[in-house]
């Protein structure tokens, strides 16, 4: 293609792409392409030192498979400087103007210990920390998940909601955990993820709604409590219930307390 300013560049991994490459042109300004919409983007992308897109996860956008895709973003494996991260680029159609409100956000998130670490952040694209690793309900209903790898992922998740509700950031979206949790395939450990929809001024209730999630109506409560044996699920809800009128410490201890 004529118009890109950047020179090809090879890559020494297997099915890496350029970013400059034509076929990603539908990729980095998605869904409405436009050539000035494009050309900037590639230089916001090529002034993050990123050379290469990686392939990574089931979602498609045509032949490219991507990590995810949202109302405001698209997630890309890339590499950056031989280091791999994750970069989120802005859709051409989000409801809003810049990813700088989220990066915030997810710096918030950060410095209460939650969250991969956040790189870099522009207009349109965010960077940070890849975690290789699956969605939560891919994880547990593996067959070789046993009531300690469940237990400890469910106290991990529950302790990164305190911190949340303590930092006083409300996630939002919590109560769906398949797409905000990841379980690294390193550790077993879970990570809270995207915070695009996350907010300072909504009273937090992290605990509550991944709780509620996690042991009471979610896609994997049956699984959970099948794992850890939770009979008391009404005990379960009363101190939910205690917790999000008081969410102090002590209260939070009491719900952890039930598959402890």
């Amino acid at each position: 293609m004529q118009w890109i300013r950047f020179s090809q560049r090879t890559s020494l991994y297997h099915n890496e792409i350029d970013i400059c490459s034509p076929e990603l042109a539908n990729i980095v300004a998605y869904p409405d392409f436009s050539l000035g919409e494009y050309s900037s983007r590639l230089n916001e992308i090529s002034s993050f030192g990123i050379t290469h897109f990686l392939p990574t996860g089931r979602t498609r956008i045509g032949k490219i498979t991507i990590a995810g895709k949202g109302c405001v973003s698209i997630v890309r494996k890339v590499r950056a400087k031989n280091k791999i991260c994750a970069l989120k680029i802005r859709r051409t159609d989000a409801n809003r103007y810049t990813m700088k409100r989220e990066a915030y956000l997810h710096e918030i998130a950060n410095s209460a210990g939650v969250g991969p670490v956040l790189l870099r952040s522009s207009k349109n694209l965010i960077t940070m920390e890849f975690i290789d690793g699956l969605s939560i309900v891919d994880w547990i209903n593996k067959q070789d998940i046993g009531a300690d790898q469940a237990r400890n992922l469910v106290i991990s998740v529950l302790e990164q909601c305190y911190r949340l509700d303590t930092a006083r950031i409300d996630h939002g979206q919590l109560s769906c955990l398949n797409h905000h949790i990841i379980v690294s395939k390193s550790n077993n450990a879970g990570n809270i993820i995207d915070f695009e929809s996350s907010s300072t001024q909504r009273k937090p209730a992290n605990v509550t709604a991944a709780a509620q999630s996690l042991f009471v109506s979610g896609p994997i409560s049956s699984r959970i409590n099948q794992l850890i044996k939770l009979f008391h699920r009404e005990k379960v809800i009363q101190l939910l219930k205690t917790y999000k009128w008081n969410p102090t410490r002590a209260n939070f201890d009491n719900i952890v307390g039930m598959f402890c």
